[in-house]
C-alpha cells in the first residue's frame, strides 16, 4: 500500500468507512474485496484492492502506524499464501478522557499521586490497553510538571504539545530504538518522570522495568492478560529462574496497582464499554506477592471493595446499574462464557491472537 493517501481509490473507501460509527479494524489483501469491523462483527465491503503497481513480496510481518487523510492507522502487513494482507486499527484522534472510558476514580487517583512504582494495564487485544493508558498519561500531564518518555511499537496516541505543563517525548520502536529493552535502559539517563512501555515482553524488559520503578520512577506498562493474579504470575515468569526470588520481593515493594479490562458490547446503544478488575498496592497484597500466594489474591479484590479495589463481578453489576447490557450471544455462536474461557486459553499458550 504504498503511496496511499486520501486521493487513491483505496484511501477515498478507507476514510467513507472510517466516518462510520462503531469501525475499529480493516483487512485488505490484493484482488479482494475489503473486510471491517463495525461494534466488533466482521463485515465485507464491496469495494477490491486492485494495486496500481506489482508488490514485491518480503516474508515476515511488519508494525507501523500510517495517516490517511485526517485519520491515523496502526498497520500491521503479514504475508498470507504468498500475498500481502494489511490490517489496520483506526485510531482516534483524540485523547478521551478518563470520564469517558469510565476509568475506575480509584485508578485515577492512584496513577495521579503516585511518585515512583509500576503500574499494569493488561487485558487482551483490542480491550483498550492503549487507549487507557493515553488517557491515564494525559490526565496526569495536564496536572503535574514532568517529564514523559513513552516507548511504542508502534507510536498509536498523538498525544498534545500545547497547553500542557509537561514535556512528553514519544519514541517508536523500529525507528527511534532498536528494541523495549534498550531503549528502556537508555531512558534511565534521560531525567525522566514517567516511563510508559507499550508492552512487556521478555526478561529484559521486565528486569528494567522493576529497576525504573525501583529508583524513584513511575512506570506504566501493559501485558496480554486477563487477572490480577495472572498477571502476577506471567510477569514473574519472564523473569531468569536464578533471580525470581529477587524480582518476587521487589515486585511486592514497588507494585503499585493491576488494571485488568474487558470490552463488552451493549446492542441497545451500538457501543462498547469497559468492566474492570484492579489490585491496588496495601500490606495485605504485598505480604501475598511476597510469600507467593498469588490465587489468595483474588479474595483481597472482593474484599477490597471499600479501598477502591474491584472484580469483573462488582464491576458488570456497577456497568449494569447504569444502564449497560451486555450482549451474551453473538452471531457466531458462542456464548460470552465460551469467549471468557478462549481468552483464558489464549493467556495460558502464550499466545495472541487476532479478533
Amino acid at each position: 500500500m504504498e503511496g496511499l493517501n486520501e486521493s487513491t481509490p483505496l484511501g477515498e473507501r478507507l476514510i467513507q468507512l472510517a466516518e462510520g460509527a462503531g469501525i475499529s479494524d480493516f483487512y485488505i489483501t490484493p484482488w479482494e474485496p475489503i473486510a471491517y469491523r463495525r461494534n466488533g462483527d466482521l463485515v465485507f465491503d464491496e469495494f477490491i484492492y486492485q494495486p496500481e503497481q506489482e508488490l514485491k513480496i518480503v516474508s515476515g510481518c511488519a508494525d507501523y502506524a500510517m495517516v490517511v487523510g485526517e485519520y491515523r492507522f496502526r498497520v500491521n502487513r503479514m504475508v498470507s499464501r504468498g500475498r500481502y494482507r494489511w490490517v489496520l486499527r483506526l485510531l482516534p484522534t483524540e485523547i478521551p478522557n478518563c470520564d469517558e472510558i469510565s476509568v475506575p476514580p480509584a485508578a485515577v487517583k492512584a496513577f495521579l499521586q503516585a511518585k515512583n512504582g509500576l503500574f499494569l494495564i493488561c487485558g487482551a487485544t483490542g480491550s483498550g490497553k492503549t487507549t487507557t493508558i493515553a488517557s491515564l498519561n494525559l490526565h496526569r500531564a495536564k496536572r503535574r510538571r514532568e517529564h514523559f518518555i513513552t516507548f511504542e511499537d508502534p507510536i498509536e496516541y498523538i498525544y498534545p504539545t500545547n497547553d500542557i505543563p509537561s514535556l512528553i517525548s514519544q519514541r517508536e520502536i523500529g525507528e527511534d530504538d532498536d528494541d523495549f529493552a534498550e531503549a528502556l535502559r537508555g531512558s534511565l539517563r534521560q531525567a525522566p518522570d514517567v516511563i510508559m512501555v507499550g508492552e512487556i515482553r521478555d526478561s529484559e524488559t521486565a528486569e528494567i522495568a522493576l529497576q525504573a520503578a525501583e529508583t524513584g520512577h513511575v512506570v506504566v506498562a501493559t501485558l496480554h492478560t486477563s487477572s490480577a493474579a495472572q498477571t502476577v504470575q506471567r510477569f514473574l515468569k519472564l523473569i531468569p529462574a536464578e533471580r525470581v526470588e529477587s524480582a518476587q520481593s521487589t515486585l511486592a515493594d514497588i507494585l503499585r496497582m493491576i488494571l485488568c479490562q474487558r470490552l463488552l458490547f451493549d446492542e441497545q446503544r451500538g457501543k462498547r464499554f469497559a468492566t474492570h478488575e484492579m489490585l491496588l498496592q496495601y500490606d495485605s497484597v504485598s505480604n501475598l506477592i511476597r510469600r507467593g500466594e498469588f490465587k489468595k489474591l483474588d479474595q483481597e479484590l472482593e474484599t477490597g471493595t471499600k479501598r477502591g479495589m474491584c472484580s469483573f463481578d462488582s464491576s458488570m453489576s456497577n456497568r449494569i446499574s447504569e444502564g449497560w447490557e451486555p450482549v451474551n450471544r453473538k452471531d457466531t455462536g458462542f456464548t460470552f462464557n465460551e469467549v471468557e474461557e478462549f481468552l483464558q486459553l489464549e493467556e495460558e499458550i502464550g499466545i495472541e491472537i487476532t479478533r
